[in-house]
């Protein structure tokens, strides 16, 4: 992928089942305050575009009657080589990133990929399947006593920390690498297709726990972060091998 011009370009806000229509509003206007403008809505209301919607979104309607509406996240997801859940943090068993130590990851990533940042439900977040779908998982500091916090104003949080990091540091940190170019999710998926298969080819694990083993290689593999063409030598080798070992077993039932 070619680098974008303005790295925001590169960068989408998706929300996941939003409920209320000022929230999306809000999100489309803090969203223009801070130069972004790629907003994908999963499972949005029918009248996400209401008055409410408006009138909480004013100076900012282009990027409310531009956004782009998925069936899943799953499929809102499929172009995005990084993607990060947002969390407080406080009710997950594994610790999560500061979103601030994350902000110039985030920046040069998007830099050379596209990347999306993913808000869930307002009462319920994300569902663990769709964590699952994620690469990374990040938390945005509240208070303990009061952790939770209104969607627009977590993207508000998010949107202002990567502004404000980038307006610091207009140039890429030194300290940061160049990010290299990622696969996106659609490839990710085609890749641990191939693992599933190989588990059932070499019969490596027995039906109770295939979904844990699979979590387990899908979760070392998003911590490794393999560029994309890392990623493509690896399918290359499953594909070839899982193959062989097709024709091998109905070379042995013949």
């Amino acid at each position: 992928m070619k680098e974008a011009d303005n790295w925001t370009d590169n960068l989408s806000i998706i929300l996941v089942r939003p409920e209320f229509l000022g929230n999306i509003g809000s999100t489309c206007r803090v969203m223009k305050n801070f130069g972004f403008t790629d907003l994908r809505l999963v499972e949005a209301p029918k009248n996400y575009k209401d008055s409410e919607a408006r009138m909480m979104a004013v100076g900012a309607f282009d990027i409310l009657k531009q956004a782009k509406l998925f069936d899943s996240l799953e499929d809102a997801v499929e172009d995005i080589g990084l993607t990060i859940a947002t969390s407080s943090g406080r009710k997950r068993s594994r610790p999560l990133k500061n979103l601030f130590a994350m902000t110039d990851e985030i920046i040069a990533f998007a830099k050379e990929n596209k990347v999306a940042i993913v808000f869930g439900h307002e009462r319920n977040g994300l569902r663990d399947d769709e964590m699952a779908l994620l690469n990374r998982k990040v938390r945005i500091e509240t208070s303990l006593e009061f952790p939770s916090m209104n969607v627009a104003q977590a993207v508000c949080a998010v949107v202002y920390a990567l502004a404000a990091r980038a307006n610091l540091n207009p140039e890429q940190p030194s300290e940061v690498r160049k990010a290299p170019q990622l696969p996106s999710a659609a490839e990710r998926r085609d890749l641990f297709e191939q693992f599933d298969l190989l588990i059932d080819n070499i019969e490596f694990s027995r039906s109770f726990n295939r979904d844990k083993v699979l979590a387990e290689i899908r979760d070392a593999f998003e911590r490794m972060t393999p560029t994309r063409r890392e990623s493509a030598l690896i399918k290359g080798v499953l594909f070839n091998l899982n193959r062989k070992l097709s024709d091998s077993k109905s070379g042995s039932d013949e």
